[in-house]
């Protein structure tokens, strides 16, 4: 299985709580929509947090590397991306592939 993880810096001129809602309620339907994603998952902060380099991480699931690759290739992927200045700070919003190893 192929996973991303996004570590999500928020819009310096949001706050906490617009960023989650924002994130949750209108940016995660784009990204379901995309075909071969099998989990998506997110962890907004909560708010009060200690300040962070981070305000929420998200973890994007596939099948394998085609399903990936066809996956970014995609009109919806392409959405959900254009869709991200919205409520993140883009520049700063970092990602990487990982292999998943549960361990308990």
């Amino acid at each position: 299985m192929r996973h991303v993880v996004f570590l999500v810096k928020k819009r310096p001129d949001l706050s906490q709580e617009e960023f989650s809602r924002f994130w949750i309620d209108e940016h995660t339907p784009l990204t379901a929509k995309v075909a071969g994603v099998v989990a998506y998952r997110c962890y907004p902060a909560l708010p009060g947090q200690p300040e962070s380099p981070f305000e929420g991480i998200a973890v994007l699931s596939f099948a394998d590397d085609a399903a990936y690759e066809a996956a970014v290739a995609s009109e919806e992927f392409a959405a959900a991306l254009a869709d991200a200045p919205n409520f993140q700070d883009t520049a700063a919003t970092m990602s990487f592939q990982a292999e998943e190893r549960i361990i308990v």
